[in-house]
């Protein structure tokens, strides 16, 4: 499906008018409406099913552990070197080659099939002749997928894929992959490792899809973006300001602020949205000008909204009502579309210049 720019256009206009505040899982149309010009190239090469190239998906990847894998909710890249040591019978002496092996995949905007690709990086003169057999073990998935093995003549870069799909809409599961090498009938497994934990749900208003759940979920706003420059200026002084520096992200989880939770209860959000009209009358006497809404942070979609904590943990304040909504229906494609935020779930909000 390739959305012209026309139709992105038209969409936009129809839509965000009407954008709900904060909608727990608005439909396709609507978050269309609230992505940004980058998100919106995003979503048409997820429509293409356009998957990142491996430079931008790997480019940061390192030989640290699994757990600081480079990654985000929907893409991973794991590194591993080890050095592969053969005996070659032909020559009586022991070769050996330096072996890079990448574990990645990106996940598809919907659905629960996936492709798993390795690729491996191979140097040295142990490699002629070498037979390198890639598989991966996925326990809600697949038990065990092969991948399809070659034999190489000498160095060089080769690549794997497999398609790997989910037993069940609703589940967790995780995949190890390992890199078996075989030179004169002599196998040897170098390099084993694990990548993120992968859920798959469904969630109203849309299909199933998965998400890795070893990163976390960070929404971003910027102050210099005019649809919601208000807003994420709000929220940055309220960070600050706030107990325990509330939703604030920060890589460096010593500096990060304490994480907000999601409600998805009707009535529970009803009643933090009452609740900061409230405290923006009572903050605010007189009536708001023409085009204000009441914006409260923590979010009234949160477990930190204003029915729920005291007083003094809410920033509230008058901002423009489009600004306002414009950041709810990001919120929106954020719970239920790019990280899939479910009910109860941990996220942060990073706002950047």
């Amino acid at each position: 499906m390739k959305l012209k720019p026309l139709v992105l256009t038209t969409t936009l206009c129809a839509f965000t008018a009407h954008a709900q505040q904060e909608n727990d899982c608005p439909d396709e149309a609507q978050m269309i409406a609230t992505m940004t010009l980058t998100q919106l190239d995003r979503y048409e090469a997820d429509m293409r099913n356009e998957e990142p190239s491996f430079e931008e998906l790997c480019r940061d990847a390192t030989d640290e552990d699994e757990d600081d894998a480079v990654g985000s909710r929907r893409q991973y890249c794991v590194k591993r070197t080890a050095r592969y040591l053969s005996y070659n019978p032909d020559i009586g002496a022991q070769e050996h080659a330096d072996i890079t092996m990448y574990d990645y995949a990106y996940l598809p905007r919907r659905g629960i099939t996936w492709t798993q690709r390795v690729r491996v990086e191979i140097l040295g003169e142990a490699s002629s002749g070498l037979m390198l057999a890639p598989s991966v073990f996925c326990s809600q998935c697949t038990e065990k997928q092969d991948y399809q093995p070659i034999t190489i003549a000498g160095p060089g870069t080769y690549d794997f894929a497999v398609n790997l799909s989910m037993d069940t809409e609703d589940g967790q599961t995780g995949a190890n992959t390992q890199l078996t090498l075989t030179r004169f009938n002599t196998d040897q497994t170098p390099i084993v490792m694990s990548g993120p934990r992968l859920r798959c749900e469904r969630l109203a208003n849309s299909t199933p899809a998965c998400r890795f759940l070893n990163y976390p979920g960070v929404l971003e706003l910027s102050l210099s973006d005019p649809d919601v420059d208000e807003s994420a200026a709000h929220i940055l002084a309220a960070q600050a300001a706030l107990p325990s520096n509330i939703g604030r992200w920060d890589p460096d989880a010593a500096l990060r602020g304490k994480a907000l939770t999601r409600v998805r209860d009707d009535a529970v959000r009803n009643s933090n949205r009452d609740a900061s009209k409230m405290l923006c009358k009572q903050r605010f006497p007189g009536q708001p000008g023409m085009g204000k809404d009441c914006d409260e942070y923590p979010f009234a979609s949160t477990h930190q909204g204003a029915s729920l904590v005291p007083e003094d943990q809410m920033s509230v304040r008058y901002l423009d009502s489009s600004d306002n909504r414009r950041v709810g229906g990001r919120m929106g494609q954020f719970y239920c579309g790019s990280d899939r935020i479910v009910d109860g779930e941990e996220f942060w909000v990073r706002i950047v210049p």
